[in-house]
């Protein structure tokens, strides 16, 4: 029986978070969905869990019901009898002990699942899956920090709160149409692309979420960045303001909280302080911007003469062209960039060749254990050659896009930023008139 290494190796820790970071919470429900052979409706709720790697393993560690807990006996015993069973019997989202069992006997028989999922004191290793028994506080810590890792990258626990942040959906949407467009460029016949079609045919170019959303996490970047969600912009009040000074926040953690999970940014200065940061701003320019701010119900609307220069305000965000809408459209270029020398990468390697060799392999191994002619360990090695390979390459790709994404938008973004620097220095001081004394 293999049991994990009491001084485990950077390779051991690396191989423990990059499994965590590539799992997906959707991974068990699909796996049912394939053994029933027949879809599983889910409750948004199941959903918003599944799409959180954090939401998803946090199922493993909460209680399933009240009455799981000390706490919730305590108080149901004080109740009524007729109050006493529904009041244990209220649900707290973890996963019951049979389901937990379960989840672990589906993870042990099915090499794909096993690979695509966590389970949480489990861990990979060269021999196989192991236990982590007490200690091994390295491998628990590699492990959780895969998860929380994959959770940031795919944004997964701001779910609930995405509809504040459409900017940033929007542009990870422009960026995964991008790379989707990009990608099938690539599978075209040659000489217009790499001729990778018969190889890949509508396979996704990168199968791991976490890992297409980290590829895709410039773009956000870029447009949390355009509307404030970093950083106080000069002329702004904090998230939570300060009582002495509004561009001061009274609360760090709140201020972090309130940026990140909400999408919120601070409100305009009183125009007396906001002179003192944007000197360059007349009392005229900012009623005039106010007035644009607060009329018009339209979910989308543009100025030319805001703070900033030119900006679209998009569900209530002020996105500026130069410093926001710039950079995100740099990423989707810099991601279809990516893409096209990512593949070129892989082909040059052979490494679709060998992708579709060992998924053929794979095809011919399960057919053959339907037969009786080979193992289930047999299988299960040709399953893990050929999801070697399968990272291999989605790394490659995934590796290009990030970089080429990251070089064109933060390109833009200090682009964007010297050109804004410049519009304000040439412009200068706004003249001082009787309504600012």
């Amino acid at each position: 029986m293999a049991v994990f290494p009491s001084e485990p190796t950077s390779g051991d820790l690396r191989r423990i978070f990059e499994q965590a970071f590539k799992a997906s919470g959707k991974s068990y429900e699909d796996f049912l969905q394939r053994v029933a052979g027949t879809p599983i409706e889910r409750s948004p709720v199941a959903q918003m869990y599944a799409s959180s790697p954090i939401g998803s393993a946090a199922k493993q560690i909460l209680p399933n019901r009240v009455g799981d807990t000390q706490i919730g006996r305590l108080i149901a015993s004080v109740l009524p009898e007729r109050l006493r069973k529904p009041v244990e019997n209220v649900g707290l989202g973890g996963m019951s002990a049979k389901e937990k069992a379960d989840f672990s006997a589906a993870r042990a028989r099915d090499v794909d699942l096993q690979l695509d999922s966590v389970e949480l004191g489990r861990v990979p290793t060269e021999s196989g899956e192991v236990a982590l028994g007490p200690g091994n506080y390295r491998a628990k810590g590699a492990q959780a920090a895969g998860i929380v890792a994959a959770d940031l990258a795919s944004d997964g626990m701001r779910n609930i709160w995405w509809f504040l942040n459409a900017p940033q959906a929007v542009a990870q949407v422009a960026m995964f149409q991008g790379i989707n467009q990009a990608a099938e460029k690539q599978k075209r016949a040659m000489p217009v692309g790499l001729d990778q079609g018969k190889f890949k045919g509508q396979e996704p170019l990168i199968r791991s979420r976490n890992l297409r959303m980290a590829a895709a996490a410039p773009a956000w970047i870029a447009a949390s960045m355009g509307v404030g969600n970093f950083m106080r912009q000069p002329g702004y009040k904090a998230v939570l303001p300060s009582e002495d000074d509004p561009t001061q926040t009274s609360n760090p953690a709140g201020e972090l909280a309130s940026r990140y999970f909400l999408g919120r940014s601070g409100s305009l200065l009183p125009y007396d302080e906001f002179r003192k940061e944007r000197p360059d701003v007349s009392r005229q320019e900012y009623n005039a911007y106010k007035n644009y701010l607060f009329t018009g119900k339209s979910p989308i609307k543009a100025t030319m003469e805001g703070p900033q220069g030119p900006e679209v305000t998009f569900m209530g965000k002020s996105i500026p062209l130069a410093t926001g809408i710039l950079p995100m459209a740099a990423a989707v270029v810099g991601a279809r960039r990516g893409v096209k020398r990512g593949m070129t990468k892989v082909a040059a390697r052979d490494g679709y060749d060998v992708e579709m060799q060992l998924r053929d392999k794979v095809k011919v191994g399960r057919e053959s254990l339907a037969k009786g002619d080979i193992s289930q360990d047999e299988l299960d090695q040709k399953i893990k050659d050929y999801r070697q390979i399968l990272g291999e390459n989605e790394n490659i790709v995934a590796k290009s896009i990030i970089a080429n994404t990251s070089g064109a938008t933060a390109g833009a973004a200090l682009s964007g930023y010297v050109l804004e620097s410049l519009r304000r220095a040439l412009k200068g001081n706004a003249p001082v008139t009787e309504e600012d004394f």
